[in-house]
């Protein structure tokens, strides 16, 4: 896999070692209706670093996300992993509901019952991925990693290294290409659409665009990733893969993930003051 990244400069301001806190793995929702199941879930997911909620059937799932099936806004969680049948609604039911927003929460789905008709409507709805059970919860683990950009060992170590900008009138960001060669125009158009970030650059610790090109085997089509790291938190705004069919369609998007990004940020730290 062909991965080029291009960072920016070292900072000096205070970093999370300074705080006594490290940055906030991405936030996870497990649903899982079978309790033992669930448990090794979340346990192991917990063991792995990441911040996780857990709910027992569909419709505790779309509670949990703010019903994104009527609201369009399920902005809570980074990541959702999902048994397929559950009591109330179903897996496929919540993500065909996500799959209708144009930035959603990207959803692994879990299933006793893989068929090829599951795995082909999965499919159509834009799942990250699914796993049949049995299956290896380092392989599960390792997937979250991949699909969150997370892979230290491919080059996308989440951990914040202090960018500062490098001009007053400009804004830190790694932008990071993968399955496509770098194109300037769109690191340009990246620069330009991350400084609607520059006002809360003093909260912001790490900031990360991927562009992922069309030779994505698990979605044929462009889509943008922006990953900001707070001392509390780890924002991911996702584009849906199957809406950005060409590089006009990934410029025009690349503003609305950092607009979408601000808002997450903004109405995160709205939430400390109350």
């Amino acid at each position: 896999m062909d991965r080029n990244i291009q960072p920016q400069a070292a900072s000096s301001r205070i970093s999370y070692k300074e705080t006594g806190l490290p940055p906030r793995m991405p936030r996870i929702l497990v649903a899982e209706d079978d309790r033992e199941m669930r448990r090794l879930l979340v346990w192991n997911l917990r063991k792995a670093g990441f911040e996780v909620i857990e709910c027992s059937d569909g419709w505790e799932l779309l509670n949990h996300l703010g019903n994104p099936v009527l609201s369009g806004e399920p902005d809570n969680f980074d990541l959702v992993v999902s048994d397929i049948r559950m009591p109330g609604v179903t897996g496929l039911e919540v993500l065909e509901g996500i799959h209708e927003t144009e930035w959603f929460v990207p959803m692994i789905l879990i299933t006793a019952f893989g068929s090829e008709e599951v795995h082909r409507q999965a499919d159509k709805y834009g799942a990250a991925d699914i796993f049949d059970k049995p299956f290896e919860i380092d392989d599960l683990i390792r997937r979250i990693r991949e699909v969150l950009v997370l892979d230290a060992s491919s080059g996308h170590n989440w951990q914040p290294k202090q960018l500062v900008p490098e001009t007053a009138d400009s804004f830190p960001i790694d932008v990071v290409f993968d399955h496509m060669k770098p194109l300037e125009y769109i690191q340009q158009k990246i620069t330009q659409s991350s400084m609607v970030l520059r006002d809360l650059h003093d909260q912001i610790l790490y900031a990360r665009a991927v562009v992922t090109g069309p030779g994505n085997i698990n979605s044929g089509r462009y889509h943008i990733q922006i990953m900001v790291t707070l001392i509390d938190k780890v924002f991911v705004v996702r584009s849906n893969l199957k809406s950005i069919r060409s590089e006009a369609d990934l410029m025009a998007a690349i503003p609305t993930a950092f607009e979408v990004t601000l808002g997450k940020i903004r109405k995160h730290l709205k939430g400390r003051l109350n």
